[in-house]
């Protein structure tokens, strides 16, 4: 697999300093593949779908131009120079920029990026800005970057080209996340995609932290076997909780607070991550790839119950939602109680491992849990509002269009053992202790990682619904689904008659 690949090399590497004097050379030829569920076997990966990329000087003189959303200017750039960007790890930044350096070399063309920083992060000046040069057919820019959602919009406008059968890429590429490209993929077509490449995705790839520490005070044995086990279930996490015992009224205010002791960290959004790491989707896609809404059913419904056991625990969850009052970034402050050992669970990002630099206690990541032992696998939700995906967009020449898949492909595959190796070397370097029980939750973690397409979608409000279940008693799940099914289906069908009238 990819990620195990990447990450023993990291284990070996972890306490020297990361040389990439070799990028500039083409990186060699691979026949291993993420472990995605809906991918072939890997025997079968090795010999149907072996990686392969385009290598030709047919470009040379070519400027390639990339169009990048972004929230802030704390941004860090997947193509660029971050050598002044102190939000960038001093070997990352090095990592990228010689990435970079050499697929211009080896192909004779100069990558530019432009920026954009969008604080609406969707739904605002980069898609307006997108939409704008693309209905007027005077775009200047031959691969987009935008925020997961934004991806999804262009998508059904027809804005962007399908990458599934394209001749200048090759999305069965180990290099891209083959569970991402399955979620997200409409009628078997594939408009936007991550991988090596997207760090965006990689940092909103949602996980567990656990206070180590804390386990160790209340004599409790690390996860990592209930997670080898497929025993690390929601209703195990609530049994681990109350083991724990921590929840104490530190401030006597008569409530658990951020400021307190508690067993939980989390935010509104644990409701659609838990949900999706336990198989539910709110719209999956058939065997033709059609896409239906699967967000209610029987079991989906035994699902929600279990989640709201954690969510609506107020003696040991503190939700990071209930603080926006206090702070535009409520979940630093949770974090910090993690950080003081007042917390023994965190949920959070990958992107959070970076802000753990200065924690005392060690930590440890885990995999979101399971619903029930009979679930078959792990499943890592990649928030759609946080991540960022690649894209081509539609209306560029024939020979701009293969230009750009070409590029694309090639800096996923320059990537595998540069930028990925480093970014995967950077989050293990904040953790205090690296066995190979963190590397193996890494990959784990990597390996499923996907998004939900009808979070991507936006379809009907069943995002909404979901998340506002938090606030409502058990058994509100069928009436707030009942009431928007229809208005949701109807939804879903003009979006999918949208992309069928798609001009080829």
């Amino acid at each position: 697999m990819r990620a195990k690949r990447i990450l023993c090399f990291c284990l070996v590497c972890i306490f020297a300093v990361i040389m990439l004097a070799g990028c500039n050379n083409t990186p060699a030829e691979t026949s291993n593949t993420s472990s995605a569920v809906s991918t072939p076997t890997e025997s079968e990966d090795v010999s149907v779908n072996p990686d392969s990329f385009v290598e030709t000087d047919e470009f040379a003189g070519a400027t390639i131009k990339v169009f990048t959303a972004a929230f802030n200017d704390a941004y860090v750039t997947e193509i660029g120079d971050n050598s002044n960007n102190e939000n960038c790890a001093s070997v990352l930044s090095v990592a990228i920029k010689e990435r970079t350096e050499a697929v211009e070399a080896a192909y004779g063309v100069t990558i530019e990026e432009e920026i954009m920083i969008d604080p609406k992060r969707y739904g605002g000046a980069f898609l307006d800005a997108v939409r704008e040069f693309g209905y007027s057919g005077t775009g200047d820019y031959d691969i987009l970057y935008p925020c997961l959602l934004d991806a999804g919009t262009m998508a059904a406008e027809g804005l962007l080209v399908d990458l599934a059968n394209a001749e200048g890429i090759r999305i069965q590429n180990s290099w891209w996340d083959q569970t991402f490209i399955s979620d997200t993929a409409i009628e078997n077509k594939t408009y936007y995609l991550t991988g090596d490449i997207g760090l965006r995705a990689k940092n909103a790839a949602g996980c567990l932290y656990f206070n180590k520490k804390l386990m160790d005070d209340a004599g409790i044995e690390y996860p990592y076997q209930l997670v080898r086990d497929k025993k690390f279930t929601i209703e195990k996490v609530l049994e681990i909780v109350k083991q724990a015992d921590l929840s104490e009224d530190l401030d006597e205010d008569g409530r658990i607070t951020y400021h307190d002791k508690y067993g939980w960290a989390g935010q509104n959004g644990d409701m659609q991550k838990l949900f999706y790491a336990a198989g539910e989707r709110i719209a999956a896609v058939d065997d033709q790839g059609k896409p239906y809404i699967s967000v209610y059913n029987e079991r989906s419904s035994k699902v929600i119950d279990s989640i709201l056991d954690l969510l609506q625990d107020s003696e040991d969850y503190v939700c990071g939602d209930d603080y926006f009052n206090e702070s535009s970034t409520p979940m630093n402050m949770l974090l910090d109680s993690f950080k003081a050992d007042q917390c023994l669970f965190y949920s959070g990002g990958m992107e959070d491992a970076l802000k753990l630099g200065d924690m005392k206690s060690d930590f440890g990541i885990l995999p979101s849990p399971l619903y029930d032992e009979t679930q078959e696998q792990y499943y890592t939700q990649v928030g759609a509002w946080s991540a960022n995906a690649y894209c081509i967009p539609y209306g560029l020449s024939d020979e701009k269009t293969y230009r750009a898949q070409v590029i694309l492909d090639a800096l996923g595959a320059y990537s595998v053992d540069t930028v990925a190796r480093t970014y995967y070397d950077v989050v293990l370097q904040y953790q205090k202790l690296r066995t190979d029980d963190d590397v193996e939750m890494l990959e784990l973690i990597f390996d499923c990682a996907g998004a939900d397409l009808g979070a991507v979608y936006r379809v009907g409000g069943l995002s909404n619904m979901l998340t506002q279940l938090i606030e409502k008693p058990k058994g509100s799940f069928a009436s707030s689904y009942d009431a928007l099914e229809q208005a949701a289906k109807k939804e879903l069908d003009a979006l999918i008659a949208n992309f069928g009238q798609r001009e080829e």
